[in-house]
C-alpha cells in the first residue's frame, strides 16, 4: 500500500515537472523569438530615421574674407553714389572687382550667384561709369544682396535676415527716388517677411530693439506716397545697424 501511495506521488511530480519544463521550453523559445526579430526592429528604425547631415554639409566655415569685402564694398558704393562722390564710387568699384576676380576662386560650388554677381558688377561698372546716380544706387544694392545671399552657405556670426533687412532699406530709398509705388510696396512686404523671420531671434536677445523695429515696421506698412517711405527709410537703416550689435 505504502509503495503504490509512493508510486502515485512520485508519477504525479513527474507530470508536474514535466508540465513546468515543457512552459520553461516554450518561454525559451518565446524569448528567442523575440530576441531574433529584434535586429530587424531596429535595422526598420535605423532606415526611417533620418540620416545624420554629412560633415561636409555642416555650416562651420567662415565667410571668405573676398565675399565679405564685395558685400561691404557694394555698400559702400552705394553710399558714394548716393552722395554723388563719383570719385570715391569709382575707387572702391575697383576694389569690388578686385574681390570678384578673388571670390572666383574662394567660393565653391555656387558657379550660379558668382555669374549672377559679375553680371550685376558690370551693370554697376556702367552706371558709376556713366554717373548714373539712380542706376548706381540700385546696382550697387543689388550686389550687397548677392553676397548675403551666397554667405548662407557658410557659418555666420549676424543672421542674414540682418543683413537683408538693411538692403530692403535701402531698397526704400531707392524707390521712393524713382517714385516706384509697386517697387514700395513690393519692398515693404518683403521687409515685413525678413522681419517676422527674425524677430523671435531679436526679441530673445534685446526685447526693446525689436519693439523698434516692430514700430519701424508699421510706419513703413502705413507709407503711402514715396516721401513717406523716404522718411522712415533712413530710420530703418541706423536701426539694423543696432540690431547688428547685438551678435558682437
Amino acid at each position: 500500500m505504502n509503495a503504490l501511495l509512493t508510486r502515485q506521488r512520485r508519477d504525479r511530480w513527474n507530470s508536474r515537472s514535466l508540465g513546468v519544463m515543457a512552459l520553461i521550453g516554450f518561454l525559451i523559445l518565446w524569448f528567442n523569438a523575440c530576441s531574433s526579430s529584434s535586429p530587424d526592429t531596429a535595422n526598420t528604425n535605423k532606415a526611417a530615421t533620418p540620416a545624420t547631415p554629412s560633415p561636409t554639409l555642416t555650416k562651420t566655415e567662415s565667410v571668405p574674407a573676398s565675399l565679405a569685402n564685395a558685400g561691404e564694398y557694394g555698400e559702400n558704393i552705394y553710399d558714394y553714389a548716393k552722395a554723388n562722390d563719383w570719385k570715391n564710387a569709382a575707387a572702391k568699384l575697383a576694389a569690388l572687382k578686385d574681390a570678384i576676380k578673388q571670390v572666383h576662386t574662394d567660393v565653391k560650388n555656387q558657379s550660379t550667384a558668382v555669374d549672377h554677381l559679375d553680371t550685376n558688377a558690370a551693370a554697376l561698372d556702367r552706371a558709376v561709369a556713366a554717373k548714373d546716380r539712380q542706376a548706381a544706387m540700385q546696382e550697387a544694392n543689388q550686389v550687397t544682396l548677392d553676397v548675403a545671399n551666397m554667405t548662407t552657405a557658410y557659418k555666420l556670426s549676424v543672421p542674414v535676415e540682418v543683413t537683408k533687412l538693411d538692403y530692403y532699406g535701402r531698397e526704400l530709398e531707392v524707390w521712393a527716388q524713382a517714385k516706384d509705388a509697386n517697387k514700395l510696396q513690393a519692398t515693404a512686404r518683403e521687409l515685413r517677411q525678413t522681419w517676422d523671420s527674425l524677430r523671435p531671434t531679436i526679441a530673445a536677445k534685446s526685447a526693446t530693439e525689436a519693439k523698434k523695429f516692430d514700430s519701424l515696421i508699421a510706419q513703413v506698412e502705413a507709407a503711402k506716397a514715396p516721401a513717406d517711405y523716404d522718411r522712415v527709410a533712413m530710420p530703418v537703416l541706423n536701426e539694423v545697424d543696432n540690431l547688428e550689435k547685438l551678435f558682437h
